[in-house]
């Protein structure tokens, strides 16, 4: 499926890359699908031509993603299938984790161990110059390495979580690894005050105990895989906030790490949205957007204490909930909430507009479950942060936003990890009656720092910023191994 068709090349960076044929390989996840379009995206912008590859079911979800950035890019962009096996036990239509119910994982895996043979005949048909792969894909060096063909791995996490988690000692330890043992910062780390809580590292302990029934993996030792099997490392971050991390991690794992920018996503929602609208009609600064990403499913408990909390903080809000498989949430809310809430409140179970809510002059506060894209782009636009961070990653997101870039509050949690109503209202109005305490007002002072520095330095500069510079860079570092891999340049 041909999305863009390729056209005249005007600077140098796209007169030396017209040529360079680039294969990218998502994990089946929908958020790492609009990442990796978003850097296809850029990448086709500069002249070069992206097989971007995926599963069949996930074809369709894949062109809004190109098509909404409506550019006429230079470089070609075509979506490959990728034949998904059967699985005995995985029912039809499951190839994305977010179809996929937690016990049914297992057997998710087990397909994309399967997913090696038609790799490799994909990759001898198509011949790319480069393939940039995701991290649970750990087969895929060995399969490019074998037809001469250069890899790089692109992670769409923070470098507070994967310097911390693919670390030594981390990356060393059997399973004789303890939830202690996690929460304590790797030797060197940069910062003393990003660490896993308690009932994180229980949750981390599953990538260290847990192995498959194919190859007897752990999740662990696929990413460790893919990182001893890569030429180089790319990453979705930034030096602005992140430099000390990058260089850590670049050190521990011993190759390059090439840091892409923010990736904020180009393309936009309808602007006649309802809750548009709604916002439109809010005073400045007011509203509270709460909402949990793509992939994370609240528990009914959860989901109404965040509704509590929300109302008995006496803020207007937009509260975005999704649930997993057929489940409408129609009995997870409080017995009578949206009617209580009606002329303040907006509840949504479907697409939310995200990019032109947060951007909103009336949105005054962002209660997010920390996953990376969501924190970039809440820091793009300067909004303060309320985190209330739920698995993998997320916790250490958080300690990072509020403990070194001070740019939030994180939600008080109980030891096993829940959050109470009144927690969660405490944490709202900290941020929006900063009035009422310093930190709320150091927090408000801080996140608007940030949006400045974004609008200023990352994306705005004076002459190009710094975030196509991060991409020009990683052009620069994709040519020069599609010129060392053979010899003779790009196909």
């Amino acid at each position: 499926m041909d999305l863009y068709g390729a056209g005249c090349c005007n600077d140098s960076n796209e007169r030396s890359s017209k040529k360079l044929h680039v294969l990218m390989f998502p994990w089946l996840a929908r958020g790492h699908f609009s990442i990796y379009a978003e850097l296809t995206n850029r990448l086709a912008d500069r002249g070069i031509n992206v097989s971007f590859l995926t599963t069949p079911l996930n074809v369709p979800k894949m062109e809004p993603l190109f098509n909404l950035a409506n550019r006429n890019l230079p470089g070609k962009v075509q979506v490959v299938e990728l034949p998904f096996p059967a699985v005995e036990g995985l029912p039809p239509g499951i190839e994305c984790t977010a179809d996929t119910p937690a016990h049914l994982w297992p057997l998710l895996l087990r397909a994309v161990f399967l997913l090696e043979e038609p790799f490799e005949s994909v990759l001898r048909r198509l011949a790319p110059d480069v393939v940039v792969f995701d991290l649970m894909q750990y087969w895929t060096p060995r399969v490019a390495t074998k037809l001469g063909i250069p890899t790089v791995l692109f992670f769409t996490f923070s470098a507070a979580y994967l310097s911390y988690h693919l670390s030594p000692p981390n990356a060393e330890y059997g399973e004789e690894i303890t939830a202690e043992d996690l929460m304590v910062p790797p030797p060197g780390y940069p910062s003393s005050t990003i660490s896993w809580r308690p009932f994180e590292a229980q949750f981390t302990l599953k990538m260290f105990h847990t192995r498959d029934d194919t190859e007897g993996m752990r999740v662990i030792d696929r990413q460790l895989t893919c990182i001893d099997g890569c030429e180089t490392i790319a990453i979705k971050s930034c030096y602005e906030f992140e430099e000390k991390l990058i260089k850590y991690f670049e050190r521990v794992t011993g190759k390059p790490v090439i840091p892409v920018g923010p990736l904020l996503q180009s393309n936009a929602g309808p602007l006649d949205s309802e809750c548009l609208k709604w916002l439109g009609r809010q005073a400045a600064s007011s509203v509270v957007y709460a909402c949990f990403g793509t992939e994370c499913f609240l528990s009914n408990e959860e989901i109404r204490e965040v509704a509590l909390g929300l109302e008995a903080s006496g803020h207007p809000f937009i509260l975005v909930l999704r649930f997993a498989g057929n489940c409408d949430g129609s009995t997870s809310l409080p017995e009578g909430f949206e009617g209580r809430i009606r002329d303040r409140g907006l509840v949504l179970t479907d697409w939310a507009p995200q990019k032109e809510i947060l951007s909103h002059p009336s949105t005054g506060a962002f209660l997010t479950h920390c996953g990376w894209s969501s924190l970039t782009e809440g820091m793009s636009v300067g909004l303060p942060l309320i985190a209330l961070p739920m698995q993998w990653d997320q916790g250490l997101n958080a300690r990072l936003i509020v403990n070194e870039l001070k740019v939030g509050v994180e939600v008080a949690r109980r030891g096993d990890g829940a959050a109470s109503r009144e927690d969660i209202c405490r944490a709202v109005r900290a941020v929006m009656a900063p009035e009422d305490g310093k930190e709320g007002k150091d927090v408000r002072q801080r996140a608007s720092q940030m949006g400045d520095m974004f609008r200023r330095t990352i994306l705005n500069g004076e002459s190009k910023g710094s975030e196509e510079r991060y991409i020009d860079k990683f052009v620069q570092h994709l040519l020069a191994l599609a010129t060392d891999k053979g010899g003779h340049g790009c196909h």
